[in-house]
């Protein structure tokens, strides 16, 4: 900060708040901050008000706020300012997501790695133990695009989806079980995808293949009993794989 108001050259500022020399100009061409200009030259000097506002620029900068927002922003007063937060806010949220995802697959691979040599492990089996959650909500079994199942499901279906296969009780799980009850008797399982669609009923599931419509149905009990709803889903699956 400035002593005394004594002000501070451009060297020593970017010193004091540890960034360059060329971002200070960068910030002065963008409008949001300025510097005097001793005897018409090109020396840059700052004062202690100038010094404030560089101060609430990098603190906008690590909220994540662009250069252009934080124009906006020192522009616009209080109301764009409430809107862009708003902004920000749900974009950490989505940020926070992701790192819990990417969280629960370190945590899975650790435990691959606990019951095997690496010598033994295949990316294939690592991914297809990671439920990947996407921006649209979509979950998938396996990290594969190529899914020739695809279950759709209604909002009201989303709490027994699940997104971990460790959990026996949701959709996932149940998918998880199936597939390695297959692979017992050398059936190999297709991908699978599961993505929310908002234009089914509240209750509805749909199971297409290769984009192909094969069943559809309504959950007609309660949100007590979705799980057994779950189970005439994968039934459905298993009874198509088989007669594949």
């Amino acid at each position: 900060m400035v002593n005394n108001g004594r002000r501070l050259g451009i060297t020593e500022v970017s010193a004091m708040y540890g960034i360059s020399p060329r971002t200070l100009r960068y910030y002065e061409e963008e409008n949001i901050l300025s510097s005097h200009r001793k005897d018409d030259s090109r020396y840059r000097e700052y004062d202690r008000t100038q010094c404030e506002r560089l101060e609430v620029i990098l603190l906008l900068r690590r909220l994540s706020f662009t250069v252009k927002e934080i124009t906006e922003l020192l522009h616009g007063g209080e109301a764009r300012f409430l809107t862009l937060l708003n902004e920000k806010i749900a974009a950490s949220g989505k940020q926070l997501l992701e790192a819990k995802e990417t969280n629960n697959l370190l945590k899975d691979l650790m435990r691959t790695l606990a019951t095997k040599p690496v010598t033994e492990l295949k990316v294939d089996e690592l991914l297809s133990r990671y439920i990947y959650l996407t921006n649209k909500t979509e979950r998938m079994v396996k990290m594969n695009d190529e899914a020739k199942y695809w279950i759709l499901i209604s909002y009201k279906l989303i709490p027994v989806a699940g997104t971990t296969e460790d959990d026996s009780n949701t959709l996932i799980g149940k998918i998880r079980r199936l597939r390695e009850e297959l692979a017992k008797k050398s059936i190999t399982f297709p991908l699978v995808r599961i993505r929310d669609d908002v234009n089914l009923k509240p209750y509805e599931a749909v199971i297409l293949y290769e984009g192909q419509e094969l069943w559809r149905d309504s959950h007609q009990g309660g949100d007590d009993d979705l799980e057994k709803f779950a189970d005439d889903i994968v039934e459905r699956l298993k009874q198509d794989v088989l007669s594949k």
